[in-house]
């Protein structure tokens, strides 16, 4: 096991939450890496520190101002049901508009596609639309995948300034 894997499985090894193969693979290389060791006691000195923080209560005035807002703006009146759904009014709702739009390219379509002859083109033309659909979904993918690795790198950074603030705390101590 290297360090990168190792460090990962530090959170799941505090909680008690590994497999015992995992466990013992990660025992062994914490014997044998000083440096994931002392990243280990970090993690846990810090686990433990902030276990240690106090609870904050809020003071009696925040309280009293917070169950006072229901209080303080009334509710909205709602509008009858059948004045709010009546009419034209309902089926040109801004929020039906996206519905019906795609209802209507879609029933154009099925129509062209069943009615015409030049239907195979169209089905051609479908067939290319769905491979780079399918495209730009790999391409997405592998856009993800490297925003994972970046936000890895951070992680790493960020263990890696623990440690030396941990180090920077026992040097001027």
């Amino acid at each position: 096991m290297n360090c990168q894997k190792s460090r990962l499985l530090f959170s799941a090894y505090l909680d008690g939450e590994l497999k015992l193969k995992q466990k013992a693979q990660l025992e062994a290389h914490l014997a044998g890496c000083s440096e994931c060791s002392k990243l280990l006691n970090i993690t846990r000195n810090l686990t433990q520190e902030l276990k240690n923080l106090p609870e904050i209560e809020p003071s009696s005035e925040l309280l009293r101002k917070l169950y006072l807002i229901p209080e303080t703006y009334p509710a909205k009146q709602d509008v009858s049901h059948s004045k709010k759904f009546s009419g034209w009014k309902f089926w040109l709702s801004p929020a039906l508009q996206p519905i019906l739009t795609s209802l209507t390219v879609v029933m154009i379509a099925l129509s062209l596609l069943f009615f015409t002859t030049p239907g195979k083109s169209i089905k051609k033309s479908a067939a290319l639309e769905m491979r780079r659909t399918y495209s730009f979904a790999q391409k997405t993918l592998v856009k993800a995948g490297v925003i994972k690795d970046t936000l890895q790198g951070y992680g790493e950074n960020f263990i890696a300034s623990l440690e030396a603030r941990r180090i920077y705390k026992s040097e001027n101590n």
